[in-house]
Formats: C-alpha cells, structure tokens, sequence
C-alpha cells in the first residue's frame, strides 16, 4: 500500500441540499478515477453510497460515507454525508475532520434551504467552500442566475473557476478560466479534449479570468505583492 506524505492528502466534505446529486457524482468520481467498472444507480440501488438497506428504501442518504481515490499523486478522502437537516450531526462531524467542503448545488432550483445551513456550518468551522453547480443538462438550469443568485447571498467572494458554454440536453463542453482552455467531452464521457477558447467566449473568459486573478490576490498578501509587480499571475 501506498504511503502518502501529510502535504499529498486532501481531506474532503461532500455537501449538498437533498436531490443535489451527491451520491451520483460519488459514483461518477469514482468510476472516471478507476475504481470502479461501472457506475451505479440509486434506482438500480447498486451506488457506493446509499448502501444501507433503509436508504436504499427511502432513496437517499441517511449515514455518511467515506471513500477515498488518487488524483494526480495526491490522495483524496471524501466524506459523502446526507444532505437532509434530521441527519445533520453526519455533515458537522465530517466538517470537524476535513480540509475543504465541497457544496454541490442542483442547477435547477440554485441555493436553497439546504445550501444556506450547510454554509453556515462552514463558516462556524472556518472552512474554504467550493461550490459545483450540478445537473447542467437540465432543461431548467440557468447557470448564470445561479452564480448572480449565490454571489447576492454570500458576496464576491465567490468567484467562478468553471462556466458552461450551454446548459440543458445540449451540454457538452465548459470553458475554464484557470487554464483559459475549452474542455469538450464526448457523449460517453471520459477525458475532455482540450480546446483554445472560441472567439465569441474569448471576452467572458478573459474578464472571468481576471476577477480570478484579483480575487486570489485580495486573500493572499504574497500573490497581491506579485500581482502589484506584474498585474499577472499563472
């Protein structure tokens, strides 16, 4: 077995309100990083998590689940914890002992209820939140009323690495603002093909790209002196 290093171990919360899709995208990391054959269904009631008979008859989560992968050399332990308020003692034990939470977000309905307590229990905690707008192929999903909706409710500081080119049964492909590339999948999934970003997206990304940039600058003293120097950063 492997023996990581402290540095090379990312301790994860898996958050989101119920019907966010936590234990399908449980299933969907797993598969894409080898350590499953095939992805499960909750209707199918074969999914990673959910395996307790009594979630698999109410068809959602009820204990936390902890899995782990490899991405990249480094190890990745994550906590898929239930996302309904009766069972949240699960999600602020796992908060207790992890690094990071990620809060995944249903792209039909943006923040609800749910996401708001969840938040709130990070905050408590002090810990770094990413959020990941789910279920993109949507017809319902408006990924810019989403982010407008979650920058009202918690400011700036939530800044978009990611966007979708086009939601609904159409998408396909993201523009990401780190890499400022293109990322197309093709209708089985698997790895994206990297792509320059298209003209008519050039200006959106180049703008998204840099309010990334001033954003990591404002929280970090070391890259706001660098950024001063060359109004740059990689």
């Amino acid at each position: 077995m492997k023996v990581y290093n402290s540095h090379e171990i990312k301790n994860i919360a898996l958050l989101g309100n119920d019907g966010s899709g936590k234990t399908t995208l449980t299933e969907a990391l797993l598969f894409e990083c080898g350590q499953i054959k095939r992805r499960g269904r909750i209707t199918a009631k074969n999914t990673v998590s959910d395996y307790f008979p009594v979630e698999q008859d109410y068809g959602y989560s009820v204990f936390s689940t902890v899995f782990h992968t490899e991405w990249k050399g480094k190890k990745l332990n994550i906590i898929d914890c239930p996302g309904s308020d009766d069972f949240v003692g699960a999600a602020l034990t796992a908060l207790n002992v992890t690094d990071t939470a990620l809060l995944l977000i249903n792209g039909q309905f943006g923040p609800e209820v749910g996401t708001q307590n969840h938040f709130r229990y990070t905050e408590k905690l002090h810990k770094p939140v990413i959020f990941l707008v789910n279920q993109l192929d949507s017809d319902s999903c408006d990924y810019d009323t989403v982010v407008d909706d979650l920058q009202s409710i918690y400011g700036q500081k939530v800044v978009p690495v990611q966007y979708p080119v086009k939601t609904g049964p159409d998408f396909n492909a993201l523009i990401d603002v780190i890499l400022m590339k293109k990322l197309t999948w093709g209708p089985d999934g698997g790895e994206p093909q990297l792509e320059d970003i298209p003209a008519e997206e050039k200006d959106k990304a180049e703008a998204m790209h840099k309010a990334l940039v001033e954003a990591a600058a404002e929280n970090d003293e070391g890259l706001m002196e660098k950024f001063f120097e060359t109004e740059h950063l990689t």
